[in-house]
């Protein structure tokens, strides 16, 4: 009743939405690789895969419509049939359209801006190491679902609880996801960072990760790296102690190499004991000395924070906090959204828009700004966030 209360969305609201052309192209692209359900091809069904994901994305991030209803009250507006979904939208069609939708044609669409993302990113100095230059920091989130939302079971705690898990490799170069997957809050992260992984990728990852002493085996028969963090009481057989006093900036007290387990029959890893202001944390890696200091180690584990930023920016900056849809795959389908409007954000400014900068572009959204004048406001903010800083 709240809802129908509200005042209509007018034209005047929804226009200059740039970036729908861009998606689209992305969107056409993975289409010829990914089958669509048969259904999109019925003669009878006059919603378009492509018109239903664009009014999707409109409702992702414009700042004026909150619901499904709101959605499909814009979609009669005549600019945002131009530009979004060409026709009217039904709840029931809107609504339908999720269950034929497969979310991997989204993922598809990430993973390529992301490729895009990365390919504008600037050339290391040619000194950087590279495994610290590419790591990728893995985590997961959660997001708590309504109770209605049954699939999304997570676990018997205070009475039954349901959530749905957010698994990402975090590019540290580029401050966004490098791949990522959605799952529901059962599942577990290692399982999902295994099948995730590919050779020759660095990892960064919390003691969670590092818990599995042969799911790290398998990772260095697959040819991959990582420095994740042990648990503190963690157990293993010294096979060499190593220097550390080129490592004393850092807080690095011990370094050896080590054959985890009690009776030490697990992998061979390096352990790295980092000095930290209310406990030691142990850093376990299958790089050499030569190819990653222990320094190195310890500053590569203490970026890991910045997967909970973007987390925190994810849910409360592009406000991936609000359900549109409440199916497994609708739910997937906007938060792949949310991280499309994020990538198409950063190739649309050169950088992860922050709040300051996200009002800009919903003001040039709703047609009270120019992205001439956009362009040229969120190229003062780098200098003004290095002036304080500095």
């Amino acid at each position: 009743m709240a809802e129908k209360s509200k005042t209509p969305i007018q034209e005047n609201q929804m226009h200059r939405w740039r970036l729908l052309a861009e998606f689209n192209e992305h969107l056409a692209k993975a289409g010829t690789d990914t089958p669509l359900h048969s259904s999109w091809e019925d003669p009878q069904r006059q919603l378009k895969i492509a018109d239903y994901l664009s009014l999707f994305l409109l409702g992702v991030f414009n700042p004026v419509v909150h619901s499904m209803r709101g959605l499909c009250q814009a979609s009669h507006l005549p600019r945002v049939q131009e530009l979004a979904c060409r026709r009217p939208v039904s709840r029931g069609s809107f609504s339908q359209a999720q269950t034929v939708t497969d979310p991997a044609l989204l993922k598809q669409v990430y993973d390529a801006l992301a490729l895009q993302v990365a390919g504008r990113r600037s050339a290391p100095p040619p000194a950087a190491n590279p495994q610290a230059r590419l790591m990728q920091i893995v985590d997961s989130t959660l997001w708590y679902a309504l109770p209605r939302m049954h699939w999304a079971l997570w676990r018997k705690q205070h009475g039954t609880q349901r959530a749905l898990r957010l698994h990402v490799k975090f590019q540290v170069a580029d401050n966004m996801p490098a791949q990522c997957s959605i799952t529901e809050g059962r599942r577990c992260e290692r399982l999902e960072w295994e099948a995730m992984t590919q050779p020759g990728e660095f990892y960064v990852g919390d003691r969670y990760y590092g818990e599995d002493y042969s799911l790290l085996g398998r990772l260095m028969d697959k040819g991959c790296s990582f420095a994740v963090r042990l648990r503190s009481d963690a157990q293993w057989v010294v096979e060499a102690e190593l220097p550390v006093e080129a490592a004393a900036a850092a807080n690095v007290i011990w370094q050896g190499w080590v054959r985890l387990g009690k009776a030490g029959i697990g992998p061979r890893v390096r352990v790295v004991r980092i000095l930290a202001q209310e406990e030691q944390l142990l850093v376990a890696t299958n790089l050499t000395e030569l190819e990653m200091s222990a320094e190195l180690v310890s500053l590569c584990y203490r970026q890991r924070w910045q997967v909970e930023l973007f987390f925190r920016w994810l849910k409360h900056i592009m406000g991936a906090n609000h359900w549109l849809a409440e199916s497994r795959e609708g739910v997937s389908i906007q938060i792949y959204l949310t991280l499309i409007a994020a990538q198409l954000l950063m190739l649309f400014s050169g950088q992860r828009p922050n709040r300051r900068a996200l009002e800009l572009l919903q003001f040039m959204v709703m047609g009270w700004a120019t992205p001439e004048e956009v362009v040229a406001l969120l190229k003062k903010q780098p200098a003004k966030s290095q002036k304080k800083s500095a």
